[in-house]
């Protein structure tokens, strides 16, 4: 709103300096100047006359001062005459007044024509440190810019596949999943199904939800496994769904089916072992040692990684697959996703020792500490001062470094 109100006195200015010449009309002040010398000059004559009659001054020298000022009285009177001739023959008042307000309309009008075209209020500043960095090369685009040009050959050619295939990832990654939901399902209508687009197409619908494996995302999970059945994302966000459904064996299940097939630098494994944990704790089994998949030998392919639908094979490039298949947005809406399940879980069962443990580490890691304090409290709260679980609690604390805000006042 500041920026309107700001151009708008620009413009009231510039159009203001373009008026106000018409409205004074041409010629004017010269009018002004020459009228006003002829009356100096009469008043002159008038003085000399008055010294003359008192004599005040000799006949000789009033006869020739009446001379000079009549000279000068004549080429005033004919300046003045000569300027009301060109007054005369300039613009009438009526069409200066005509050309003032089409000019104080136009100016305006046009400004912001031009502006609405080729102008953005929204765009970011841009400070001279920020203008003199060099232009950023190689892969450093700007992806605003090259999105909004896909978009626009995808306007003239909706029906290319490819290009609707190439921007829906994208979209998830600058956290547009209603447009990658539209993109994912283009490019399964014109490309045929696979797994990579089903899966997609799930995770963007989960994205949507704020986190949540719906029905729809369900089926598309379902479908891309269909297609090819090791295609891991598939599987975390089923496993996924089957904690949040808090369906604790099927869970454990697949949690454990995912961790056992996952390459060890998979982007998911440490919410997959968090998973596994949880599920295990809810059936009342000892959590399993949470640990990554061993490393497969050097120069040998991760058998267990599976093959893609591009036909490569080994623990990097499931790992590279696997990565480009979740955004960054995707794993943090999970992971926030299955913290607060936990937590809602935590006060309707306050006893759980090991539950609280996962919750203030799962804030700690998320790099939320005000909630691992709020959580450290409630825990502590949950049970009595003397017993072995408060004091498991507060060695837990300790051992991660964290504090209450009284704990920290009493020290």
């Amino acid at each position: 709103m500041i920026f309107w109100i700001v151009a708008a006195a620009m413009t009231a200015v510039v159009t203001l300096a373009i008026v106000w010449p018409l409205l004074r009309g041409k010629g004017g002040s010269a009018d002004l100047a020459a009228e006003h010398d002829v009356e100096v000059y009469a008043a002159q004559l008038r003085e000399l006359e008055g010294d003359r009659d008192r004599g005040a001054i000799a006949e000789a020298e009033a006869a020739s001062a009446r001379a000079e000022i009549g000279r000068r009285l004549l080429r005033a009177s004919e300046r003045a005459q000569a300027s009301s001739a060109a007054s005369g023959r300039s613009l009438g008042r009526p069409i200066a007044l005509a050309a003032s307000l089409f000019t104080a309309i136009a100016v305006p009008v046009l400004a912001f024509v031009l502006y609405h075209e080729v102008g953005d209020p929204k765009l970011p500043d841009q400070p001279l440190a920020f203008r003199e960095q060099p232009k950023p090369q190689g892969d450093d685009f700007d992806l605003a810019s090259l999105v909004q040009k896909a978009e626009a050959r995808l306007k003239t050619n909706p029906e290319d596949g490819n290009g609707w295939e190439v921007l829906a990832p994208i979209y998830l990654r600058m956290n547009r999943p209603a447009d990658a939901v539209t993109a994912y399902r283009k490019a399964i209508e014109l490309n045929g199904p696979s797994a990579s687009r089903f899966g997609g197409l799930g995770e963007a619908i989960t994205e949507t939800a704020s986190g949540e494996v719906t029905d729809t995302a369900k089926a598309a999970f379902e479908r891309a496994l269909q297609l090819n059945p090791s295609y891991l994302p598939a599987k975390f966000f089923l496993a996924l769904d089957a904690s949040q459904e808090q369906r604790a064996g099927d869970a454990e299940t697949r949690w454990s089916e995912l961790i056992s097939q996952s390459p060890k630098n998979a982007p998911w494994l440490q919410i997959a072992q968090a998973g596994l944990a949880d599920a295990q704790q809810r059936l009342g089994k000892p959590a399993a040692s949470a640990s990554a998949p061993a490393a497969p030998a050097a120069g040998k392919p991760d058998e267990s990684a599976g093959e893609g639908t591009d036909g490569f094979k080994g623990p990097d490039a499931a790992a590279m697959a696997a990565a480009s298949e979740m955004s960054a947005g995707d794993r943090q809406s999970m992971i926030e996703g299955m913290v607060a399940n936990l937590a809602a879980r935590l006060k309707d069962n306050p006893d759980d020792v090991e539950g609280w443990k996962r919750l203030i580490r799962s804030y700690t890691v998320l790099g939320k500490t005000e909630e691992a304090k709020t959580a450290l409290g409630e825990a502590r709260r949950s049970f009595p001062a003397d017993s072995a679980a408060a004091r498991e609690i507060a060695a837990f604390a300790d051992e991660i470094g964290l504090t209450t805000g009284a704990e920290a006042t009493s020290r």
